[in-house]
């Protein structure tokens, strides 16, 4: 897979970083520290134009995060001291986005998840873990939970409402045909035990999570026990997310 082309990067730059409309660099530099942890500062002595930066800190990425960040900007784009595109605009900047990819513009649509808003949940998950570690697992659960119904409703599927994440998880694998995305064998057998994570994380969820609690009350203490349910739970979803976002993009070919 190859960069973004520069066109389609300068369209993006210049509706979201562009004068005094759009992110700050301090805002940029925040959103993009989200996607690649060694996102370059901005030098307080010579600041780069917007722009510029907006480029420069993209093409740090590799081609298919770049992507990611991209599709992320228009369907979910964080809160910003500026005016931001509209909905129609980022509409448009889909349609170019894919269109360069090879992609149908007029079968894009804007969607409600996105690896930004899973990962945001996930931090939030995990920052509980040293104060509550029984919130922290609930948490978790919902944000699997969570990340599961969006998916389903976004490809038209009536989501279990049985309360069964194990359920919701199996119909999501379904519904995104897992055994058939493209990898190595080791890649599918990694998938397939994704099945076993969600049982797990239920399970500590119904247990021990602030919702249920333990025997008499008491809520669970078990940090460890909390941190490997929180962060199964944020590695299962954004895998689900990368997977439904690529197969939107590609699911309508020019």
């Amino acid at each position: 897979m190859q960069d973004v082309p520069g066109t389609v990067v300068s369209r993006f730059a210049d509706a979201f970083a562009y004068g005094r409309a759009g992110y700050t660099l301090s805002e940029l530099h925040d959103i993009f520290v989200q996607y690649q942890a060694d996102a370059p500062p901005v030098p307080p002595s010579s600041p780069p134009t917007k722009g510029a930066y907006f480029a420069d800190c993209l093409y740090r990425m590799a081609p298919e995060k770049q992507r990611q960040f991209l599709y992320d900007l228009c369907d979910n784009p964080p809160p910003a001291k500026g005016s931001i595109p509209g909905q129609n605009e980022r509409l448009e900047l889909l349609g170019v986005l894919a269109a360069a990819d090879g992609v149908a513009p007029l079968g894009v649509t804007l969607a409600g998840v996105s690896v930004r808003a899973v990962r945001n949940q996930w931090f939030s998950a995990a920052e509980r873990l040293p104060g509550d570690p029984a919130a922290a697992v609930t948490a978790a659960r919902t944000l699997l939970e969570s990340t599961c119904k969006t998916i389903l409703v976004e490809l038209g599927v009536q989501p279990d409402n049985s309360g069964q994440l194990v359920r919701l998880y199996k119909q999501v694998r379904v519904a995104l045909a897992l055994e058939r995305v493209g990898g190595s064998q080791g890649i599918h057998q990694v998938a397939q035990g994704l099945v076993q994570v969600a049982s797990g994380v239920a399970e500590l969820s119904n247990a021990a999570g602030d919702r249920h609690g333990l025997a008499g009350g008491v809520k669970s203490t078990d940090h460890i026990g909390a941190a490997l349910a929180v962060h199964a739970a944020g590695t299962v979803s954004l895998y689900l997310v990368q997977v439904h976002r690529a197969q939107a993009r590609t699911s309508q070919p020019v």
